[in-house]
Parts: structure tokens; C-alpha cells; sequence
């Protein structure tokens, strides 16, 4: 989403963030990472959200 400024990387557009966490899995230097509580809280909404199979759905 091009949120982290490349001139300064502690400067983040939180406006174009969306959240997904992709600067955290691939940071060379693991300089990112996600708080605790966020991972459980989105762990806990997943684990709700997937507990059970769906049918496939293609919306067009």
C-alpha cells in the first residue's frame, strides 16, 4: 500500500495503511512487529470468522 515512507521508515501513512501486517512478515531486519494483544484480538476474530467451511462464492 506504499503507507511507509522510504526516506523515513518510522513515518507511516495511516491514512494508506489497511493493517494487513505485510511489513511485519517481510522486514529483512524484523524492525516491525505486531503488538500482542493485536494478534490475539485478530486471532480470536479468524478463529471466529473460520470455524467452520464454506461453499466457494464468486461475486462478479
Amino acid at each position: 500500500m506504499q503507507a511507509i515512507d522510504p526516506a523515513n521508515v518510522k513515518k507511516v501513512d495511516k491514512n494508506a495503511c489497511i493493517s494487513c501486517m505485510r511489513c511485519v512478515s517481510v522486514c529483512p531486519h524484523s524492525a516491525r512487529k505486531a503488538k500482542p494483544v493485536m494478534l490475539t484480538a485478530v486471532g480470536v476474530a479468524l478463529k471466529k470468522v473460520c470455524s467452520e467451511r464454506r461453499e466457494c462464492e464468486l461475486y462478479l
